[in-house]
């Protein structure tokens, strides 16, 4: 048991739910050994925290707003706008040394966001893309493009990567791209599901389908996916994944509900056949820890989607099909074949994540005033 609460502020990016899913096990972890939790968030990823830890402090801290495209241009738009995004970092930066003096945290976990870190405070820095994924035509940029995306992470004093070490891990060059230095660690996956053990099962659903991402291509992936499934004899189960809004409705074969709870989720993932879903990495994680087949469909465009599905389909993990070229019918031969082998990630190594957080506070600073509020 720690001597003294510290105060740990932690924020993850809202872009889509998978950074803030993925760090409810985290912020668990670091509740039941007795530290002080304060969530910084914002959007869709505010709201779900707030329904999973009611009783804790949270803070609204917005950051930049990116603008996507209904065309296959994900990274070019994001270089389009990257003056924005970096002003928006900067902001996030400012808006930190605020929350800092007035809640005297002790140290900063930033999920993916890179304005949070402080040079007299603890800061620790979480991420599974390391290494950029660029397109073809960029690709001669990728070596200027990571010697600037380590200098912005050695910012903060330690980076931990929700994957393992080995040479059998979840994001293949998105993190053991090349060698990384000391302050970089290994946690292994993070899931908010509770491993269960196989036992016969009741099938509920034929087809659960997670909707996730950012628009205008959520709405594509959903209305692409919706007219297949309409008027076909299986029993779908949609998850819009907007924990703003609490709606049910069931049209014929077809029940669409916005939002689950944890719980909720993991007994529709364990009770469905079929699981449909983007290709992200926070849900890559889940299915694995449940050990459930899926078929996953990249955004387009999104470099790092398409790449985590090239790899995984490599792997025989899951079957990954073209949002544009989509066929129900022909994924769901594909998956009645798969025989994905879930156990190669059992015994895989990884550090331990309250371990290393016990050692991110320095006894020199532990009665040290200035080291809170600067």
């Amino acid at each position: 048991m720690i001597k003294k609460n510290k105060t740990i502020l932690i924020s993850p990016l809202n872009w889509g739910l998978g950074h803030a899913v993925r760090d409810i096990p985290l912020i668990n972890k670091l509740i039941n050994a007795g530290y002080n939790l304060i969530i910084a968030a914002e959007g869709e990823s505010a709201k779900l925290l707030e329904i999973e830890f009611p009783t804790l402090k949270h803070i609204n801290l917005s950051s930049f707003k990116i603008k996507y495209s209904k065309k296959k241009s994900f990274t070019f738009k994001i270089i389009i706008q990257l003056p924005k995004i970096i002003i928006g970092i900067r902001k996030e930066h400012l808006k930190l040394k605020k929350i800092i003096h007035n809640h005297k945290i002790d140290l900063i976990i930033s999920d993916n966001r890179y304005g949070l870190y402080c040079k007299n405070i603890p800061s620790i820095f979480i991420s599974h893309q390391i290494f950029i994924q660029l397109p073809k035509k960029l690709k001669f940029l990728e070596k200027i493009v990571d010697k600037m995306h380590q200098k912005r992470i050695l910012k903060f004093q330690k980076c931990l990567i929700p994957d393992f070490c080995s040479e059998i891990n979840l994001s293949g060059n998105l993190s053991h791209k090349y060698k990384l230095p000391n302050n970089y660690s290994f946690i292994g996956i993070l899931s908010q599901f509770a491993s269960t053990q196989k036992k016969d099962i009741n099938f509920i659903y034929d087809i659960m389908v997670i909707i996730s991402g950012p628009e205008p291509q959520r709405s594509i992936f959903d209305a692409i996916i919706t007219k297949q499934l309409t008027g076909t004899s299986k029993k779908i189960l949609i998850v819009s994944g907007k924990p703003q809004k609490h709606q049910k409705n069931t049209n014929k074969n077809i029940t669409r509900i916005n939002h689950l709870s944890r719980d909720e989720m993991q007994k529709a993932i364990t009770s469905s056949k079929t699981i449909i879903s983007r290709a992200g990495y926070t849900t890559i994680m889940d299915l694995i820890k449940l050990q459930k087949k899926a078929i996953l469909i990249p955004t387009p465009g999104q470099t790092e989607q398409e790449y985590l599905a090239d790899y995984h389909k490599y792997k025989k993990i899951f079957v990954i099909q073209k949002q544009d070229s989509f066929n129900i019918e022909k994924a769901i031969k594909e998956i009645q074949k798969l025989q994905a082998n879930f156990t190669i990630f059992k015994d895989n190594k990884k550090e331990d994540f309250l371990e290393i957080i016990k050692n991110m506070f320095p006894k020199k600073y532990l009665n040290n005033e200035k080291f809170q509020t600067q």
